[in-house]
């Protein structure tokens, strides 16, 4: 009888669970979106650019310059929308280099950054450029970098 009403009780808790861990993504603040999306938007196009359909190599995109110069701007800037933008890009591929110093960043703005980037890589936010091409969507590795990088308390630099 005992073993009956447990399973009652799971059976009936269970779609209740399931339906808050389900992804339901929101936009970004629309801040956080002035930044990211112009960035986005270049990065989408930087990748068509570089690489064929399978990933082979093309050659260096015109948009590159350009999403430097922004992604470098991100990275110095030290404002809440900031801060959020930077938690996006963490579940975004915009490079092996510019991955890197995205970590180190995040990870020397501290643990104010943890609560953002356990959400956001949980559920990414939208941009309205979804869905991402597969060589532009993050693997979901830097997210979980980013926060042993953090709960290590180390500090980090990179040329910016």
């Amino acid at each position: 009888m005992r073993t009956a009403c447990l399973l009652t009780v799971l059976f009936v808790l269970a779609p209740a669970t399931a339906a808050a861990d389900i992804c339901q993504p929101k936009m970004l603040r629309p801040p956080v979106l002035k930044l990211i999306k112009p960035l986005m938007d270049l990065r989408i196009k930087q990748n068509q650019d570089q690489f064929t359909e399978d990933g082979r190599w093309k050659g260096e995109s015109p948009h590159t310059p350009e999403i430097q110069k922004r992604f470098e701007s991100l990275l110095s800037d030290r404002s809440k929308v900031g801060d959020e933008a930077l938690a996006y890009l963490l579940n975004v591929y915009m490079g092996e280099h510019p991955g890197e110093e995205l970590v180190c960043e995040v990870t020397n703005r501290g643990k104010h950054m943890l609560p953002l980037i356990t959400a956001y890589a949980k559920c990414t936010p939208l941009t309205g450029l979804e869905p991402l091409p597969k060589f532009v969507r993050g693997s979901g590795a830097l997210p979980d970098m980013a926060k042993k990088s953090i709960l290590s308390s180390k500090k980090c630099k990179y040329e910016n």
